[in-house]
């Protein structure tokens, strides 16, 4: 148990700062720092319990305050994303539950410091009440945060996910947790360790899953779609392609068998060309790409594109390896990932509950579904079918 919650405090702790230091940080997100806060504040307050306190009711049954602020915060960020003009200090009462909890909670630990075994009535109805209180209290705002996100905009698909992931999570531990302690309480039976484990696992988990969200799948799918939103300035594509570099992740070949040799692929990267000149076939390549779609081709490979560019094909791999510092293939993948993207968004209005996933896949340059799939789990973060599902969530006013 004591391993457990110092690795959810640390988690905790890292994921706080990343978020408050990190550039991508918006107003919105302020919420989410504070709700990972309120992790490293529960769990700490568990650390010093199972560490320094010896009475095992107090142990094993003293619920924290601080999970009436969870739910809340939860709600308040839906919200926030859904107007940014919104004020969440408008709302301060949604926090009346845990300043009483708060104050039961100091009140109930007095009184079993200083009567013994005299406070453990007043210990069993505070875990009761409060635990009453806390369910309902992630029932309701989870159940509202939910709805609340299906009115989000079709850029804001990190933000769903991040409210999707937290509202069930919570969801789930109720299902879970809420049985479990009635019978716990109501029949002297002794199952909240293991729950205990898994809700702080559970908080834990949800610190990374955030970062990952805003700083892995977030960043990567903003520059899937910005491939093909930019505008058709050459010089402007430039910018866009390389500002943000995907092949910082480790993308395997998709058929490497039919695409050449592997000299080819693993050519040297010591700089040759001038930087001016670099840029020229850059800027040739991007246009006849952007022109003539000739990663919608499954078969091609560096040979076969430097055919249909008119560019030698040593000078292309240099250009892509130094000028815009990613592989032939991480290069065409990003393309064919955008364009599924865009035809996604296209067609999202249809209801179609047999949507074509492979007929897309083939008409983007995929060979297979499975490396359509891959791919796009890679670039953006989510699966195609989580994708359209997210596309095609009705907008709802609040």
């Amino acid at each position: 148990m004591h391993h457990i919650i110092a690795i959810g405090i640390f988690q905790a702790i890292v994921a706080a700062v990343l978020l408050w230091k990190g550039k991508v940080r918006t107003s919105a997100d302020t919420l989410l720092i504070m709700f990972i806060a309120c992790i490293a504040c529960h769990l700490s307050i568990k650390f010093v319990i199972y560490t320094f306190v010896s009475d095992e009711q107090v142990r094993q049954q003293m619920n924290t305050f601080i999970g009436f602020c969870y739910a809340p915060l939860l709600y308040l960020y839906a919200r926030k994303v859904n107007d940014e003009t919104f004020i969440p200090a408008t709302c301060w009462y949604v926090f009346l539950p845990f300043f009483v909890a708060a104050i039961v909670y100091f009140t109930t630990a007095g009184v079993i410091m200083f009567s013994g075994t005299s406070g453990y009535r007043l210990l069993k109805w505070y875990n009761l009440g409060s635990y009453c209180g806390i369910l309902l209290s992630d029932i309701g705002y989870a159940t509202l945060a939910i709805r609340i996100m299906r009115g989000f905009g079709k850029e804001k698909v990190v933000e769903k996910r991040i409210v999707l992931a937290i509202a069930w999570c919570f969801l789930g531990m109720v299902c879970i947790s809420g049985p479990v302690y009635f019978i716990n309480t109501f029949f002297e039976a002794n199952l909240m360790i293991p729950v205990r484990i898994i809700t702080y696992t559970a908080l834990s988990g949800l610190c990374v899953m955030i970062i990952y969200y805003k700083f892995v799948a977030g960043s990567t799918l903003d520059a899937a779609l910005r491939i093909l939103e930019a505008p058709a300035k050459h010089s402007d594509l430039a910018v866009v392609l390389t500002e943000q570099d995907i092949s910082h992740q480790t993308v395997p070949l998709e058929t490497p068998e039919v695409h050449g040799s592997i000299s080819e692929v693993t050519m040297s990267r010591r700089v040759t060309l001038p930087e001016e000149k670099q840029r020229e076939i850059w800027e040739s390549l991007e246009s006849q790409m952007r022109q003539s779609l000739f990663f919608t081709d499954c078969d091609l490979n560096l040979d076969k594109l430097a055919s249909l560019t008119g560019i030698n094909k040593y000078h292309l791999s240099e250009t892509l390896n130094s000028f815009a510092r990613k592989s032939f293939y991480q290069y065409i993948n990003e393309y064919r990932i955008a364009y599924a993207l865009k035809e996604m968004e296209s067609i999202s209005a249809s209801q179609s509950e047999d949507f074509n996933f492979l007929s897309l896949a083939f008409k983007s340059g995929f060979k297979a579904k499975s490396s359509f799939n891959r791919y796009f789990k890679e670039i953006t973060g989510f699966t195609p079918s989580e994708h359209l599902r997210t596309l095609r969530q009705p907008k709802i006013a609040i």
